[in-house]
This record gives structure tokens, sequence and C-alpha cells, in this order.
């Protein structure tokens, strides 16, 4: 695994995943969301969401949403959204939502994929984006969390600009700062399944973030974090074996045939990325070019 360091040039309220700064109904909801949601800790009933805009009728479940200051002296708080469980809350798992980037905020996974809601179909030119239930969300079974992490990513942010140059590690401690005084917040969870969960960059995430909660385990801190596993979906590791894999993945999966992968194999020597020779280069080609033939179906 490699860690590294990044810059997030993200300001509260803003999306910093360029892919989200075009995505006019997510940046709108981002915005209309945020004016409903306390700055300070305090109790959860101050931190009720009591209704969405663009969704019309009753929320599935109770939702809960605001900020928890992970370092006082910079004024750097993460913003967090509660969906609980629809089936039992007081036992169903806990599940922390993580997207990935890195630059994603975890709105992302909230509105596009494992959250109670989808948009509606079709464009909403001046007016609000709509929101329908989504019937596979994971709510149905898991109460979810989704954290916009590290600091200057979706509505996290800092007093200091300088904390949006940040690093793997800091992002990690951040996180398990921000697990143990949400867990404080909400001690009726103390006792549920804990699980951590994402896509993408999470894929170094979630592993930093599950060492830094055993290590609090060990050290006996308070509250005791029910940490019973992790899921990565899609997860970056580093860039030797993830770039490294594509070959193996296509002929494993199928999509390449066992002649042109020993061809490949033979002219590249087990490595398909970087500084290659022209031979090899030229069989990377033809797996590519087979590749591009699917994407066109």
């Amino acid at each position: 695994m490699i860690l590294t360091s990044y810059r997030i040039p993200a300001i509260a309220g803003q999306a910093s995943n360029p892919s989200m700064a075009s995505t006019p109904s997510l940046t709108l909801l981002l915005a209309l969301v945020l004016p409903l949601i306390p700055l300070a800790v305090a109790a959860p009933e101050k931190h009720l969401v009591t209704h969405l805009p663009g969704f019309d009728g009753a929320l599935p479940s109770k939702h809960y949403a605001g900020y928890i200051t992970v370092d006082e002296s910079n004024g750097r708080r993460l913003f967090y959204y509660l969906v609980l469980s629809e089936r039992d809350p007081a036992a169903d798992p806990v599940v922390l939502w993580l997207n990935g980037g890195p630059g994603c905020s975890s709105f992302d996974g909230f509105v596009y994929e494992n959250g109670p809601f989808n948009f509606e179909r079709g464009s909403t030119p001046g007016g609000l984006p709509k929101l329908h239930l989504n019937p596979y969300s994971w709510s149905k079974v898991s109460s979810m969390i989704y954290l916009d992490s590290p600091a200057g990513v979706g509505m996290s942010y800092s007093l200091n600009k300088s904390d949006y140059t940040t690093g793997d590690l800091k992002t990690a401690a951040d996180a398990h700062t921000f697990l143990l005084k949400w867990f404080e917040l909400y001690p009726e969870f103390q006792s549920n399944p804990f699980y951590i969960s994402g896509e993408s960059y999470a894929g170094i995430y979630i592993p930093t973030l599950a060492d830094e909660v055993v290590k609090g385990t060990q050290k006996a801190l308070k509250p005791k974090i029910n940490l019973k596993g992790y899921l990565i979906g899609n997860g970056v590791t580093d860039l030797d074996y993830d770039l490294n894999s594509f070959v193996p993945f296509a002929h494993g999966m199928g999509l390449i045939s066992t002649d042109l992968f020993e061809d490949v194999s033979a002219a590249c020597h087990g490595t398909f990325w970087g500084k290659v020779n022209d031979v090899c280069q030229e069989k990377i080609d033809r797996v590519r070019w087979v590749m591009s033939m699917y994407r066109s179906l």
C-alpha cells in the first residue's frame, strides 16, 4: 500500500470532485441542505433532518446531519449524514460509507449508489432536483453514516486553509477522532456491529482507518468502537498492483483469449505498465484494442 499526501482544493459547501462540480443536481442539493445543518455539535435531536428539498413525503427512517469538530485549534470540522436503519436500528449494524477520489463527497454514494434516494430522471431547469426512494438502499438493513472526509471535501471544512494539504495518515487520524466523538454523541449505537465501507480511493482510507480503530481499542480508548469488519468496492491499493492487474484481470474474466494473454505475458515478462519494451507495448495495445470492442457493444 502506498500512502500519499494531496491537496483538497474545495472550501466548505463546494464539491472537490470535478465530476461533482459538473453535476448541477447534486451541487444544488448540497447547497440547499447546508443551511439546514446546525454548526455546533449538540444533542442528536438538534441534528434531526425533518425534510429534504426535492423529496415529497415522510422520510423512510430518521435522518440526522451535522458537523463534528476533529481539531479545535484549527477549527477542522467533518460533515456527516446519518440514515437510521428502516428495519431495527437498535440492533442492525452501523456502516460508515466513504467515497474516494481523493476529493469525492460521500453524497455521491448517498444519492447515486446505496443511499435511500435517487434523483429522478430528466432535467429540472430552474427548479429543484426531484428525489425518489431507492428500493435497494443499504438503509433497509443498516444505519448508514455518510462522511465527507478529509476536511475540504464536500461540506467538511477547516478555518485553517493549510489543512487542505493533507495525507492518508492524517485523514485516518481525523476519521478516527470523528468516530470516537460520533459514538459519544450517539451512545445508543456503541454496542451495534460497526463496519467501514467505501469504494475507489477508500481502498486506502478504509484499511488505514480500520488500523486506527484497532489501535485505539488496544489502547482502551473510550468509547470502544465495536468494529466487525470492512468492505471495499473497486478499491485503490497501489499503482504497481492496480495497473499491473489489467491484463491478468482481462484474461481471468474471459475478455481476452488465452493465446493473447500468453503472448503479451511472454513479451512483457509480467510487467504491463510504465516503461516497457516496444514489443511489449505493441501487445498491450492489442489487448486495449480488444477491450475497446466491448465498450462499443
